[in-house]
């Protein structure tokens, strides 16, 4: 800081109130001194100016670095909340994905080992029915009460065979309409997929809308600053 000078320290006297008897050079010197005073007070007065200057020009940029933190600092905030969510949701898709496609080959397998055993079960009463049909054909000529016990497990042996028959097509029915239900999961779940992918899309061009109006607002502000230096 500059020395403050007193104006008292050098106020010159009033020509009125000068003795009659100061001499010439005393008074020439007294004027001298009051210019230099005068002179080192307007000095410290610019110097101060500068000052003020400077420090509201160091203010004004502190406020501006501090402005261009804040909205990089928010934008990685957001960012990171987006990746994120899409990876969370990614991670929740991608084994359930996984699991519906499991499910759907042990569904295909379960079906495929059901009706190669209802094919057995069939065949094996095929062959007891071909086995009744010749006994009772060799018995034809027997006694009528044996003929009509043989035609009596005939008929139960049909009657069994219908209702395998039946149980095999409802299981096969019911095994269909699983495994359409199961691809009806996995199209559901891969159209999930690709709006999530359409999503994503939409999340990085706003991001990049976001960036460009943070860099137009950061703009905006340096140049009503200038304006207003």
């Amino acid at each position: 800081m500059f020395p403050m000078f007193s104006l008292a320290q050098h106020k010159p006297t009033c020509p009125l109130n000068l003795n009659l008897n100061v001499r010439s050079d005393d008074l020439c010197e007294l004027k001298a001194d009051c210019s230099h005073a005068m002179e080192e007070l307007n000095h410290t007065m610019t110097s101060l100016g500068e000052n003020d200057q400077k420090e509201e020009m160091d203010r004004e940029k502190k406020l501006k670095e501090e402005d261009q933190e804040e909205d990089q600092e928010e934008e990685s905030r957001e960012e990171l909340t987006q990746e994120q969510e899409i990876e969370e949701l990614r991670s929740q898709l991608s084994p359930l994905t996984g699991q519906r496609s499991c499910l759907l080959e042990d569904e295909r397998l379960a079906s495929a080992h059901q009706a190669e055993a209802f094919t057995r079960q069939i065949q094996n009463l095929q062959a007891q029915l071909r086995s009744v049909q010749e006994e009772m054909d060799s018995l034809e000529e027997e006694k009528e009460s044996e003929l009509t016990e043989a035609q009596e497990e005939l008929r139960g042996a049909q009657e069994e065979v219908l209702l395998l028959q039946q149980a095999a097509e409802e299981a096969a029915a019911e095994r269909e309409n699983d495994i359409a239900s199961l691809q009806e999961e996995l199209c559901r779940l891969r159209a999930q997929m690709e709006r999530l992918g359409e999503e994503t899309q939409e999340y990085e061009l706003e991001i990049t809308t976001l960036r460009a109006e943070i860099s137009m607002k950061s703009q905006h502000r340096s140049a009503e600053r200038r304006e207003g230096e």
